[in-house]
C-alpha cells in the first residue's frame, strides 16, 4: 500500500500530459510536465508528416497509425517518460455547432446553488438537442448562467436563488469519426483520454485572459481545414469549421501551372504572399529552380492572385459566422491567426482588411521559450492540449464537463490514475 501511494504521489506530483494534434499534413505531439510550483516545462516534442487523413477525418486506417505512432515515438524518446493516454484534438467540418438552453429547481432546501445543480443544468441542456445516434457531443460549454431573474453570471456555484438557467454552446462530431481517429491512436499504442475541440485547446495555448475578456477571433489556418473560435466575456460565443486549408492553395498552384503537388508546396513556401499588390509585376519564378530542365517562367504576382483568392473566400466564409452572432467588425482583441496557412506572408494583413478587425500572429502565451519560433504557430494546438489536460485533472475546469459519458466514482479514477497516469 505504501509503495502505491509513492507511486501515486510522485505520478501526480510531476503533472505530465500529452497532447496529440493529428492533422491532415503534420502530426503533432507535445509531452508537457506541469510541477505544482513552476512554469510549465515541455519534455517532449514529435512531428511526423500525416499520412490517410483528409480534412480532420481519417481515411486510411493504417497509414494514419504510421504517422500517430512516428509522432509520439518521437515525443516519448526525447521526454524519457511514456503517458499512457492523450488529450487529442479534433477539428474539420464533421463537427456541428449548435445552442441550447437548461432549466432546473435549485434541489437544496436553503436555495445554494451546489455543483450537482450546475451538472443537472448543463444535463437539461444537452436533453434539447435531438438525439442521432451517428452523432456524439463532445463538449457542452456554458455562455452564462441565469438564477432567477439575474443574468449574465459565469459561475453560479454558492449563489442563492429558486431556479437555474443554463445558455450553452453543444459542439458535436460524427462517431464515425471519433471512433476512426481513436482506433488509430489506440493502434499506436495510446489510450486518448479526452478529445477536444482544436480551436478551444489552442486558445489555452495563445490567447490572453484579457484577450478573451474583450472579444477575440481565434483562426486555424491547417492544411486541410481552418476552424474558428470566438470569444467574449471570457467565454466562448461561437465557433466552427469548413473543409479549407493551406493545402487547397498548394492544389490550385499545381492546377495552374500544371505541375507536381510537391513542387507547387514548395514554390508557395518560397515565393508566397497573400496579397498581389505587394508583389511587383516584374518579379518573376523560374520553374527550373525547382524542376530541372524546365525553363518556363511565371510571374510571382500570378502566384501571389491564386494564394490572396483562396485566403478571400476563407475570411469571406468567416465573416459570414460573426454577422450570424451579430460580431462583425466588433471584436476589439481582433483575430489571432495559427497554423501552417498562417506562416504565408501577407496574411495578416489580408485578414485585417476582409475582417476588418486588427490582427496578429498567435504566439504561444505558454512555455514559448522552450519552442523554437518557427514552431510556435504550427504548435499551439498540441501544446494547449497539454494545458487543457492541466485544467482538467486539477479540477480548475469544473464548469465544462463531459457530462454525456459516465463518470467513474472519483476513489475509482483516482485508483485507475495509478496505473495509466
Amino acid at each position: 500500500m505504501f509503495s502505491i501511494y509513492i507511486f501515486y504521489s510522485i505520478s501526480m506530483a510531476r503533472g505530465v500530459v500529452l497532447g496529440l494534434d493529428v492533422g491532415t499534413s503534420m502530426v503533432h505531439t507535445v509531452i508537457a510536465e506541469f510541477p505544482q510550483v513552476a512554469e510549465a516545462r515541455v519534455l517532449g516534442i514529435g512531428i511526423a508528416p500525416a499520412a490517410g487523413i483528409r480534412r480532420g477525418m481519417v481515411i486510411d486506417l493504417e497509414e494514419a497509425t504510421n504517422s500517430i505512432q512516428k509522432s509520439l515515438a518521437e515525443a516519448i524518446l526525447e521526454a524519457k517518460v511514456t503517458p499512457r493516454s492523450a488529450y487529442v484534438a479534433i477539428g474539420g467540418p464533421h463537427l456541428a455547432i449548435s445552442s441550447s438552453r437548461g432549466v432546473v429547481a435549485v434541489s437544496r432546501a436553503d436555495g445554494d446553488i451546489s455543483e450537482e445543480d450546475v451538472k443537472r443544468v448543463l444535463n437539461a441542456a444537452e436533453t434539447f438537442v435531438p438525439k442521432n445516434h451517428n452523432r456524439e457531443i463532445i463538449h457542452i460549454i456554458p455562455r452564462e448562467f441565469r438564477v432567477d431573474n439575474d443574468g449574465g453570471i459565469k459561475d453560479p456555484v454558492g449563489m442563492n436563488g429558486v431556479r437555474l438557467e443554463v445558455d450553452a454552446i453543444i459542439i458535436d462530431a460524427a462517431v464515425s469519426a471519433i471512433k476512426n481517429l481513436t482506433k488509430c491512436i489506440e493502434g499506436a499504442g495510446m489510450r486518448v483520454r479526452e478529445c477536444v475541440f482544436a480551436p478551444l485547446a489552442s486558445a489555452e495555448a495563445v490567447l490572453s485572459k484579457r484577450q478573451k475578456e474583450l472579444g477575440v477571433l481565434l483562426v486555424d489556418i491547417g492544411a486541410g481545414t481552418t476552424n474558428f473560435a470566438v470569444f467574449e466575456e471570457g467565454r466562448l460565443m461561437h465557433a466552427g469549421g469548413f473543409p479549407y486549408g493551406a493545402s487547397h492553395i498548394t492544389n490550385d498552384i499545381a492546377i495552374v501551372l500544371r505541375t507536381a503537388v510537391d513542387v507547387a508546396e514548395r514554390i508557395k513556401i518560397k515565393y508566397g504572399h497573400a496579397l498581389s499588390d505587394e508583389i511587383g509585376k516584374k518579379e518573376m519564378i523560374r520553374l527550373s529552380e525547382f524542376m530541372p530542365g524546365d525553363e518556363e517562367v511565371v510571374p510571382r504576382r500570378e502566384i501571389a492572385e491564386i494564394i490572396e483568392a483562396r485566403f478571400d473566400d476563407i475570411f469571406e466564409l468567416i465573416q459570414k459566422e460573426l454577422k450570424k452572432i451579430n460580431r462583425a467588425q466588433l471584436l476589439p482583441a481582433g483575430a489571432i491567426l495559427i497554423g501552417g496557412g498562417s506562416r504565408i506572408p501577407g496574411v495578416v494583413d489580408l485578414a485585417k482588411r476582409e475582417l476588418r478587425l486588427p490582427a496578429a500572429l498567435g504566439d504561444l502565451q505558454l512555455a514559448a521559450s522552450q519552442i523554437h519560433e518557427r514552431d510556435r504557430q504550427t504548435l499551439a494546438t498540441a501544446v494547449g492540449l497539454t494545458e487543457w489536460g492541466r485544467l482538467r485533472e486539477s479540477g480548475e475546469m469544473s464548469l465544462a464537463p463531459d457530462i454525456h459519458e459516465p463518470r467513474a466514482p472519483t476513489w475509482l479514477r483516482k485508483l485507475y490514475s495509478l496505473f495509466f497516469p
